[in-house]
């Protein structure tokens, strides 16, 4: 934890120098879904990919890596047993998205989507013990340092929630 909080510290105070390489998107989703896979394996998860094949931007791939690997590790740990984690990636004119959903044991409040890009902030507070309460804020600061930004809605009548950053495509 206190490793994430200086990596936050860093990121938000623009302290982090970030590589510029060109990065394919679907690559590390399926990658982060790997290192994933035996958690999924044992909480019977259901995956649905829907990545694109045109999905190369101009980036840090570590940091983006790292961002992608955030709000996965979110949503495979905040699924209920059974449930559903879908993964998106496209482009739309000048900019690529990265969508990850997931399915909800209880609908969050919109005091709670307002507040979870927050440090230290568990819109869940029965899951203590399960992460740190700063991927989100850390992915956040990631992707708006790449010129990006972050979103999250609720979807089904609060049984499915849907992170989505974008990044601007390379030139």
């Amino acid at each position: 934890m206190v490793l994430e909080m200086l990596d936050l510290s860093r990121l938000e105070a623009g302290r982090v120098k970030l590589a510029r390489d060109l990065c394919d998107l679907k690559m590390m989703v399926e990658a982060v879904f790997e290192t994933m896979d035996q958690l999924i394996k044992e909480k019977a998860l259901k995956l649905e990919l829907n990545l694109s094949e045109d999905s190369e931007v101009i980036a840090d791939e570590g940091r983006i890596y790292q961002a992608i690997l955030n709000f996965v590790s979110n949503a495979v740990l905040y699924t209920p047993e059974g449930g559903t984690v879908k993964a998106e990636v496209y482009k739309r004119a000048s900019r690529s998205y990265v969508t990850i959903g997931n399915t909800l044991e209880h609908p969050l409040k919109d005091e709670e989507l307002e507040k979870i890009w927050e440090s230290f902030y568990r819109a869940d507070k029965s899951r203590n013990g399960k992460g740190t309460g700063l991927g989100l804020a850390i992915a956040k600061n990631i992707v708006e340092l790449h010129g990006g930004t972050c979103s999250v809605r609720q979807l089904k009548k609060g049984t499915y929630v849907e992170f989505t950053f974008m990044l601007p495509n390379r030139s």
